[in-house]
């Protein structure tokens, strides 16, 4: 009975290894930039989909300048920040742009009828370091996704950065999904 009891645990966390394991693959190299898209279910129509994904964008503080188009929204990233701590990560084994950064880029929200997707691309990290001479000042390094997490080719992704992909994929899936939203009381 034991040996059951640990094969059911075994295939348990490996199940839920694997699903956090290949978040990654929801970016892609195109056009020399990076973009991430996630489709997310919702059972209702279009109209109903909209008034939600509307909700959703005001109550971000980092989503700025939304336009509705046709197909749904779409608008820019500013001040976005990725929480490593709730995903698990080390100062040690995380690289400083994920712990400072605050994340600039652009998005794009498709509404449908029972799903949305959300495509964000032009990722640009500020990232704001402790100086080196450890005064109290700061340094502040920018730069684009893409050098951070491409070969020299611009067309692969390294391996060694699978994890922060995944990290980051984390973090935008968590906050641009619908039941993760808090509506302020008025």
């Amino acid at each position: 009975m034991r040996k059951w009891q640990n094969f059911i645990l075994f295939l348990f966390v490996f199940g839920a290894c694997n699903a956090f394991a290949q978040q990654y693959e929801l970016f892609r190299v195109e056009q020399n930039d990076v973009y991430w898209s996630c489709t997310y279910t919702y059972s209702g129509n279009a109209d109903s989909l909209r008034r939600e994904v509307v909700q959703m964008l005001k109550s971000k503080f980092f989503t700025f300048n939304v336009i509705r188009n046709e197909e749904g929204y779409n608008g820019e990233l500013k001040h976005f920040k990725v929480d490593c701590r709730r995903y698990g990560r080390r100062y040690s084994n995380t690289p400083r742009m994920y712990w400072y950064g605050e994340w600039v880029g652009k998005f794009i929200v498709e509404v449908l009828d029972n799903h949305y997707r959300v495509t964000v691309y032009a990722l640009y990290a500020e990232k704001f370091q402790p100086a080196a001479n450890n005064n109290r000042g700061q340094r502040i390094t920018t730069g684009r996704y893409i050098e951070a997490v491409t070969k020299k080719d611009r067309m692969t992704f390294r391996k060694s950065e699978y994890a922060n992909l995944d990290l980051m994929s984390l973090s935008l899936k968590a906050e641009f999904d619908i039941r993760n939203t808090v509506i302020p009381n008025p």
